[in-house]
């Protein structure tokens, strides 16, 4: 009887902070200004539900701040200068903008300085570092505005990257979840950085933070299905299921916690198996 009884008040409190959990995603979601600018063609409008998804749950103490603009939430780190995490959705009709002739074109978009907070690096910080400015959310996934465009080139949606990562097998595995957009409808794609304990920073205005490795979380709502990939920052080859894992064991590494607003058995399930095979039929 004990035992149970210590049970239940164990779920009851779980319960208890997982609705002060999402009653915090709202608050967020209300008060957090959106950094837009009127643009044709403008993106569809995202439900309460979709739009909670892009609240990402981060560890007491972690520097964060939330820049909300029409493309991508970014959870940006104001001490380290790069992302925590940039949160953002993909559908099919914007994967079908994308790939039209009239979408908009990367050449025309130069990396900037993010006017929405002051902790952004400047464009010149990676020069001489060796690494490339690595988008978190792709370019390729953002050609269906010049707004969305303008705002994945800010230096806030960047961190250093291996040049050669960054045009191999990172890239590959962008454009696969390009692809499942279109297939699965909708997505919700979570990127950013894995640290170490001992940080290398590069910069000239500020210290910009070096990550060990790189995360993807992949959800696909109609399908019911998540998943996780993690890359050195450094040369990969091989296949992206070589680097597969569990959303669990992101959240793991990064102290992150992805999806908060789902009930607990759904996310529970979701973020503790990872199946590769089903993401590349």
């Amino acid at each position: 009887m004990l035992g149970t009884a210590v049970a239940d008040a164990r779920k009851n409190k779980r319960r208890q902070r997982r609705k002060a959990r999402v009653e915090r995603v709202q608050r967020v979601l209300q008060r957090v200004p959106l950094l837009t600018t009127p643009s044709k063609p403008s993106k569809p409008s995202q439900s309460v539900a979709s739009s909670s998804m892009l609240y990402v749950a981060l560890p007491k103490g972690m520097s964060n701040e939330v820049l909300t603009s029409e493309a991508m939430t970014v959870y940006f780190n104001p001490k380290l200068h790069i992302p925590n995490c940039v949160i953002y959705e993909l559908t099919e009709t914007e994967v079908t903008i994308f790939d039209s002739p009239g979408a908009e074109k990367r050449k025309n978009y130069n990396y900037d300085k993010d006017p929405s907070t002051r902790n952004s690096p400047e464009h010149w910080d990676y020069r001489g570092s060796g690494y490339d400015r690595g988008h978190m959310a792709p370019a390729m996934d953002m050609k269906w505005s010049p707004a969305a465009m303008r705002q994945c080139f800010y230096m806030t949606n960047m961190c250093p990257q291996d040049h050669d990562l960054n045009g191999g097998a990172w890239r590959l595995l962008e454009e696969k979840i390009h692809r499942w957009g279109k297939r699965d409808k909708r997505l919700i794609i979570a990127t950013g950085p894995i640290m170490g304990k001992s940080v290398k920073t590069t910069g000239k205005s500020c210290a910009v933070a070096i990550p060990d490795a790189f995360y993807k979380v992949v959800y696909a709502p109609e399908q019911g299905r998540a998943i996780g990939f993690i890359y050195p920052n450094e040369p990969v080859s091989g296949s992206f299921k070589k680097r597969a894992v569990t959303v669990d064991e992101v959240e793991r590494l990064t102290g992150l916690d992805f999806f908060p607003s789902l009930p607990d058995n759904v996310e529970n399930a979701l973020e503790s198996h990872a199946n590769p095979d089903q993401w590349s039929k």
